[in-house]
């Protein structure tokens, strides 16, 4: 079913905005891991969580271009 103009344009912003707050919790997570003391453990928990983060940001893009 095809999604009406308005709705379009909706979900294409919100991608958009979903992906510039991923983008800043990544580059939160990573100056945190070059900056900050931390115990092995939660270095291995953020960089988990940075690269489903970027696997995310990936997905979103790519859905923003079928979308386009």
């Amino acid at each position: 079913m095809e999604k009406k103009l308005d709705e379009q344009e909706k979900s294409k912003k919100n991608l958009q905005q979903q992906i510039r707050h991923t983008k800043d919790r990544l580059r939160d997570a990573e100056f945190a891991l070059e900056h900050e003391e931390m115990s092995p453990q939660r270095r291995r928990e953020l960089e988990e969580k940075n690269r489903h983060r970027r696997e995310d940001i990936w997905g979103k893009t790519k859905e923003l271009r079928e979308e386009g």
